[in-house]
Order: structure tokens, then C-alpha cells, then sequence
């Protein structure tokens, strides 16, 4: 009796159908290289999910939450300094006794270095978020690109003044596949979070909050954001988050990397 031939499997052929309508449009010259890779891709989901979301570890150990038995959360403020915002959100951690680490753009470190020195005298830390911010493109950076971007964040936070990070986040969270090996030996730790509202995609600020609200819990890290090209409403969420967090006892603290709960 004769083999039936089957055939390859028909997640195989869509996968291989995305590669080459990529390498096609690479070869072209009609889409930019991320956009062409993203093509190449785009039937890879699980590999999509990695790059995306803050829980994925394929590419190294992440940070996502803290080991605490008390009613405590890490505040996380991505995208400052800003002159139309910073000030305004110190006041408010002020106000509620509020400790927090600002995950700053490196380029705006070197505009406004008075701000991010500002940052660290009222007692909260800074991070490392990358010089230039490129969220649409740092997924398919190469591991020079990344380096570059982490050291003249460094640079940046060297001529202002401030005390060198031990966090990175990149933009808009996306990992990289080269991306570890670049923290490792600058001895940068990872940190995203479990908590969001989409405050940072220009969404309502009432609206981004009720999305947030819901994830609080001990040792969670709440992403917020600050200036960008919305900041009344990234100002709001905030006011409405530190509100609420005073109003449910929860710390606004700081924790030691002992706590830290690693994925990966």
C-alpha cells in the first residue's frame, strides 16, 4: 500500500507565507526594515506575545512585582522630565507621602538636567528608558543600537548630575532578543510591571484609571506616565491614582531588589 503524501502542515505554510511576503517587501525596497520584519512575523504569535508583554521571559528575566506582606506598591512615572508635568507630580507625591522612580528619556535628561535633579532631591530614584525612546522600532534593534541607547542615557544622566540607575525599561516595555546581554555586564536589572491603565496611548484619564484600579494589590508595580504629547491627561491619572491608593492605605515605596520577583 502507498504513503499518502500529506503535505507540509498548514501552520507551516501561513508561517512561511508571512517570511517571504517579508523578504519580498525587504528586497523591494517598499517598507521600512522593522515594518518588513513585523511582517515576517506576524504569524508568530507566541513569539509577538514575548516581545510584548511585560510577563513574557523568553529573552531574559524580568521584574513584575515585589515581595511584600503589607499594602505597598511601586509607583513607576515613564517619559520625563517635563517641564509641563514633573513639578506638578512631585507636588502630588509630596502631598500623599509618595516615593516613586522616574523611568526617564535620556534626551530630555540632557534638555531639562535641573528637572532630573530635581527628581532625586525629593527622594525618589530614576531609571534608565532608553536616550532617543523609539517604541516603534527598539523590538528589532541590534545589540550595538541597544548599547548605544543605554550608554548615552548614561552619558545624559553623568552630565546632569544624578545618580546612576539600577533599572531599565525600555520603550513601551518591548523586549528584544539581544537585549539581556546588554544589561547583564551594566549590571541594569529589567523592570516592567502588573499594573497598568494605558494611560500613555492617550486614552481618557477616568477611563485609564478604571482600568488600573482593579489590578492594584500588594506588591504590584503600577506604570504611569508624564508629559508626552498629552499632559493634563497623564497629570489627571495620576492625581486620580495617588488618590486613590491614600484613600485604600496603600505605600508608595521603594523596594530593595531583595524583594524583587523575578520571571525567567
Amino acid at each position: 500500500m502507498r504513503a499518502r503524501f500529506r503535505g507540509p502542515p498548514a501552520w507551516l505554510i501561513i508561517d512561511g507565507s508571512f517570511k517571504l511576503a517579508g523578504l519580498a517587501l525587504w528586497l523591494a525596497g517598499w517598507a521600512a526594515p522593522a515594518w518588513c520584519l513585523a511582517v515576517a512575523f506576524a504569524a508568530v504569535p507566541w513569539l509577538v506575545w514575548q516581545l510584548l508583554a511585560p510577563h513574557g521571559r523568553l529573552f531574559g528575566p524580568v521584574v513584575t512585582s515585589f515581595a511584600t506582606d503589607r499594602r505597598e506598591v511601586w509607583l513607576t512615572l515613564d517619559d520625563g522630565p517635563d517641564p509641563a508635568t514633573t513639578p506638578a507630580v512631585l507636588d502630588l507625591l509630596a502631598r500623599h507621602g509618595a516615593r516613586a522612580t522616574f523611568f526617564l528619556i535620556g534626551r530630555n535628561v540632557a534638555r531639562f538636567p535641573a528637572l532630573a535633579r530635581q527628581i532625586e532631591r525629593a527622594g525618589h530614584t530614576v531609571g534608565n528608558h532608553t536616550f532617543h525612546h523609539r517604541g516603534l522600532s527598539f523590538w528589532c534593534a541590534g545589540p550595538n543600537r541597544i548599547g548605544r541607547e543605554i550608554d548615552r542615557w548614561a552619558d545624559a544622566a553623568r552630565a546632569a548630575g544624578i545618580v546612576p540607575p539600577r533599572w531599565f525599561r525600555p520603550p513601551v516595555g518591548m523586549k528584544n532578543p539581544f537585549l539581556q546581554a546588554q544589561l547583564a555586564p551594566r549590571h541594569l536589572a529589567l523592570v516592567l510591571w502588573n499594573a497598568r491603565g494605558f494611560d500613555g496611548t492617550g486614552q481618557d484619564a477616568r477611563a485609564a484609571f478604571a482600568r488600573i484600579a482593579p489590578q492594584i494589590r500588594p506588591g504590584a508595580i503600577l506604570l504611569a506616565h508624564e508629559g508626552g504629547h498629552n499632559p493634563a491627561s497623564r497629570l489627571e491619572f495620576v492625581t486620580l491614582l495617588l488618590e486613590h491608593l491614600t484613600r485604600e492605605g496603600y505605600a508608595c515605596i521603594l523596594p530593595s531588589p531583595e524583594k524583587f520577583v523575578r520571571l525567567g
